[in-house]
């Protein structure tokens, strides 16, 4: 992990209460990897006191991208940046993702929603530059509305499939997401698939049921609280079981935050 002050060279809106923030980075960005995360302290105060983690969006060698919605103090600082100011940041945090190029699954299932999303997007562009093709790469993304469908255009851009879901029925299919993908799932070829997957903990529970289901590997990215980043507060502790051993307590911020959805123990 490295520790860094960095410039910030963007900020967008993307959507309601969801924002882009570009910063500049001659260090963090060349090492981040898709699934892992870094941590921003949002203001040069004590006010708010601790950093706050976001997923890498996109990364190159001299920047690295976060996309985040505004929920509280933090983020609704972090909202009023303006081009040229810095922040200090520490990363690349954590685990991520992880795609073995020889296994016979050759299909990527991505799935996600809200700010689950930026990490599958990163993981996309990733797999695309170790020449997986794009016609192996399915994005299934749910929202409420349409407007809260973040990145769409992008992937679309990528050349990958993208299949979405939401709940009102605004753009796409009405329903969860999961069930547009069950959907696909029932129409064969589960045994050439590998599952990723990052978003809201009701939407990866149905995702992780339908991997049991199927008998496919699948790698999740959970959204916990995380004050630290390295470890030290045990404050992002998710329960986890290993072969043969009683259930224990992972941190997620060191041993994930991606983790295979069969360690996990939903409560």
């Amino acid at each position: 992990m490295i520790k860094e002050t960095c410039k910030v060279l963007s900020q967008k809106k993307v959507a309601p209460g969801h924002f882009v923030l570009t910063l500049e980075s001659q260090k963090i960005s060349k090492s981040a990897q898709p699934g892992q995360f870094v941590q921003i302290l949002c203001a040069d105060s004590m006010d708010p006191l601790l950093p706050r983690p976001f997923s890498f969006l996109d990364t190159d060698s001299k920047k690295f991208s976060v996309l985040y919605h505004v929920v509280g103090k933090g983020t609704q600082t972090l909202s009023k940046l303006k081009k040229g100011e810095t922040l200090s940041v520490l990363g690349p945090c954590g685990n991520g993702f992880s795609y073995d190029p020889f296994s016979p699954r050759k299909q990527v299932s991505l799935i996600g929603g809200g700010v689950g999303i930026p990490p599958l997007y990163h993981f996309a562009k990733q797999l695309l530059r170790q020449k997986v093709r794009a016609k192996n790469i399915h994005i299934f993304q749910g929202a409420r509305d349409k407007s809260l469908l973040l990145y769409e255009k992008e992937f679309k851009r990528l050349g990958v499939w993208v299949s979405v879901a939401t709940d009102n029925g605004s753009r796409g299919d009405k329903g969860f997401v999961t069930d547009l993908f069950h959907e696909d799932l029932q129409h064969g070829g589960a045994d050439k698939v590998q599952i990723f997957t990052c978003g809201p903990t009701a939407m990866m529970k149905a995702v992780l049921t339908l991997a049991q289901g199927y008998g496919i590997p699948c790698q999740v990215s959970v959204e916990v609280p995380m004050a630290c980043g390295f470890g030290a507060c045990l404050g992002c502790a998710v329960k986890v079981r290993e072969e043969g051993c009683e259930p224990r307590f992972a941190i997620a911020c060191t041993e994930g935050p991606v983790f295979l959805a069969s360690e996990l123990v939903w409560d």
